[in-house]
C-alpha cells in the first residue's frame, strides 16, 4: 500500500486536513483535523495572511496521544476554490520515445506537458489537467495511462481547469510561505464530483451547491466532471451571525442552537425556550423555536434569491436544457436542519438531495472536498506534479514509546518533475 496522503483545504473560516489513502476506489480516512480561523477570507479576499500562515504551519507536526499518532508533514495536496473556474477541452499528440515504441511515464508526462503549455485567455492560469482518454496510433483508447502498451504516437484528450492567476498565486504563496511543497492541486468542484462518483445511488449529472462558511459555490457537473462554476459570498456562518444579532447570544451558543434545532415549522404542545439571550433593550429574554424559524426564514429570503440567480446564470447559455437537473447540496452549511424544505421552495422543479461523506471518521460534509482530493491524488494520471506521497514521515507510537517508521524515504518516478502550485 502507498504511503498515506495528506489533503488540505483552506476555506473562508477554517483549514481542514484528511490523512488517508484510496482502497478499492473509496477514500479511507486515517486522521482528520480542522482548525477554525474565523474571518480568514471576506468576500474572497484574504483578511490576515499572518493568521493564515500560522494556522497552516501548525499542521507540520501533529501529535495525537489519544490516537498514538505522530505526523511530520512537509508535502501536501491542496484543494483550490472553484471561484472563477474555466474549463477548456484540448487534444495533443506526441511521439513515443522508446525505440521499441513501448509507452513509459516519460511519454505520458511529455503529452501532458504539451497541454500545459497552452495559453488560456482572460488572465487565467492552468491549475490542473484532467485526462479524458489516451489514444494510440491504432485507435485504441484508454481512460488510464496506457503504460507498457506499444504505439508510435500517443494522443491525449483532456480537460484544462484554469483559475484567475491571482487566485492560483495566492494559494501557491500561502502553502509555500507556510513551508509546504504541493504534490497535487484540484479545484473543489472536481474534488466533490470525484467523491460523489463513488456513490452509485447519486446522479452523474447535477448542479452542485457547496455551502461554506461565507461562500457558496454553484457548479454544473456533467457525467461526473465540472463544466462551469458561479459563486456568491454568503454561507452558513452568516446565518449564525444573524442568530447572534437576533438573540443577543455569543457565537458558540448561536451555532449550537442553529445545528441542534434548525428550522422546524411543526407546532409542538410542549414548547420550551431553546436559549436565553438579550432582547433589543438588552434585557434577559428567552427565545423559542418560532423565533429561530423567523431568523432562518429571513436569511433564506436573501440566500434563496442569490442561489436562484447563480443557478440561472450558470445555465443561461444552455437555453433551458437543464431545467430539471437535480441539486446536490453539501458543505458545512448543509448541516442545517430544515434545509431541504428551503431548497425545494427555491427549486420546485428540481429534485434536491443533501449529500454527506460516507467515510468512517469523516462524515461531516465539510470534508467532502478533501476526501475527493484524496481520491484524485491516489492515482497516476500523467500529471506534471512530482510522484511523492503525502508526508516525509509517519510514526505510530507503541505502548513502549518506541516509534516505527513507515515512510521516511522519498519515492521518485522517471517522469518529468515540475513544481505544482
Amino acid at each position: 500500500m502507498d504511503k498515506p496522503l495528506v489533503c488540505m483545504e483552506i476555506s473562508s473560516g477554517a483549514i481542514r486536513m484528511v490523512v488517508g489513502h484510496e482502497l478499492n476506489g473509496a477514500p479511507i480516512a486515517l486522521y482528520t483535523k480542522e482548525i477554525k480561523v474565523p474571518g480568514l477570507f471576506k468576500d474572497g479576499e484574504l483578511s490576515d495572511e499572518n493568521l493564515a500562515l500560522k494556522a497552516l504551519a501548525s499542521y507540520h507536526t501533529i501529535v495525537d496521544e489519544a490516537e498514538k499518532l505522530q505526523l511530520n508533514i512537509t508535502r501536501i495536496n491542496i484543494v483550490l476554490p472553484s471561484i472563477g473556474l474555466q474549463v477548456y477541452q484540448n487534444d495533443k499528440t506526441t511521439n513515443v520515445i522508446a525505440m521499441n515504441n513501448q509507452i513509459e511515464k516519460i511519454d505520458i508526462s511529455n503529452v501532458v506537458s504539451l497541454v500545459h503549455k497552452e495559453t488560456v485567455p482572460g488572465g487565467n492560469q492552468i491549475v490542473d489537467i484532467i485526462p479524458d482518454e489516451y489514444v494510440l496510433d491504432n485507435g485504441e483508447r484508454f481512460s488510464n495511462p496506457p503504460l507498457g502498451k506499444r504505439s508510435k504516437s500517443l494522443t491525449i484528450k483532456a480537460k484544462i481547469h484554469a483559475l484567475p492567476s491571482r487566485t492560483a498565486q495566492l494559494w501557491s504563496n500561502l502553502t509555500s510561505k507556510a513551508g509546504y511543497r504541493v504534490n497535487k492541486s484540484c479545484v473543489s468542484a472536481y474534488c466533490a464530483a470525484s467523491l460523489f462518483k463513488t456513490y452509485p445511488d447519486l446522479p452523474q449529472s447535477y448542479i452542485l451547491v457547496d455551502i461554506g462558511e461565507h461562500t457558496t459555490e454553484v457548479s454544473l457537473i456533467g457525467n461526473g466532471a465540472p463544466y462551469a462554476t458561479t459563486s456568491f459570498y454568503l454561507g452558513g456562518r452568516d446565518l449564525t451571525e444573524d442568530i447572534v444579532e437576533g438573540f443577543g447570544v455569543n457565537f458558540d451558543e448561536a451555532e449550537r442552537v442553529k445545528i441542534r434545532y434548525g428550522y422546524e415549522p411543526r407546532r409542538m404542545k410542549f414548547n420550551p425556550p431553546i436559549t436565553q439571550g438579550r432582547d433589543g433593550a438588552d434585557r434577559s429574554s428567552p427565545f423559542y423555536q418560532k423565533d429561530l424559524n423567523n431568523v432562518i426564514t429571513a436569511f433564506f429570503e436573501n440566500y434563496g434569491s442569490m442561489l436562484s440567480n447563480s443557478v440561472d446564470a450558470l445555465l443561461a447559455r444552455y437555453q433551458g436544457k437543464f431545467d430539471t437537473l437535480p441539486i446536490l447540496a453539501t458543505g458545512g452549511g448543509s448541516l442545517l436542519r430544515g434545509l431541504p424544505s428551503f431548497l425545494r421552495a427555491i427549486f420546485p422543479k428540481r429534485e434536491t438531495t443533501i449529500v454527506a461523506p460516507r467515510v468512517i471518521g469523516a462524515r461531516n460534509p465539510s470534508y467532502v472536498n478533501v476526501l475527493g482530493l484524496l481520491l484524485a491524488s491516489s492515482k497516476y494520471t500523467g500529471s506534471l506534479e512530482d510522484n511523492y506521497r503525502g508526508m516525509t514521515t509517519v510514526s505510530r507510537v507503541g505502548g513502549s514509546g518506541q516509534k516505527k517508521q513507515q515512510g521516511g524515504k522519498r519515492q521518485k518516478d522517471d517522469s518529468t518533475e515540475e513544481d505544482a502550485l
